[in-house]
């Protein structure tokens, strides 16, 4: 039978943690937890992002079928949406002005009588940033 002795240090060792142990692992988990949950404040961010898009598309689609059906009504203005609280809208009808130019040399406006360019801003609640939808018309339906 073979007998060992023990050192000291190695008899007042407990089968524990140590405090320092502890501490380490409590910072690791601390970083963890802070990384994963900016990433869900992100997601959810954006997927808000992405329904107020839906909306604004909703509502622009909204705006310009009721300014174009009615006869005359598609001109420059800007108003409150009717059943979404807090969003509005603005439109401008300005001339089209193609800007061309070669490589090295100034811009020249190619001006196209024919049609109207039409810029339909929309506002969302809480000072969130603006939708804005660009396009054409003929000429002869702007009024």
């Amino acid at each position: 039978m073979m007998v060992f002795k023990l050192s000291n240090w190695q008899m007042a060792r407990s089968p524990g943690f140590t405090l320092i142990e502890i501490l380490v692992a409590m910072v690791i988990m601390g970083i963890s937890l802070g990384v994963l949950l900016a990433g869900f404040a992100q997601g959810h961010r954006e997927a808000f992002r992405g329904d107020m898009a839906r909306e604004a598309a909703g509502i622009a689609e909204s705006v310009l079928y009721k300014l174009s059906s009615e006869p005359g009504s598609l001109s420059p203005g800007n108003g409150e949406i009717e059943g979404h609280p807090g969003w509005n809208y603005k439109l401008e009808i300005r001339d089209l002005v193609i800007k061309i130019a070669r490589q090295g040399q100034e811009k020249k406006g190619l001006e196209v009588p024919e049609l109207k360019e039409y810029v339909l801003t929309i506002h969302p609640p809480y000072n969130a940033h603006p939708f804005v939808l660009t396009g054409w018309i003929p000429a002869e339906n702007q009024m």
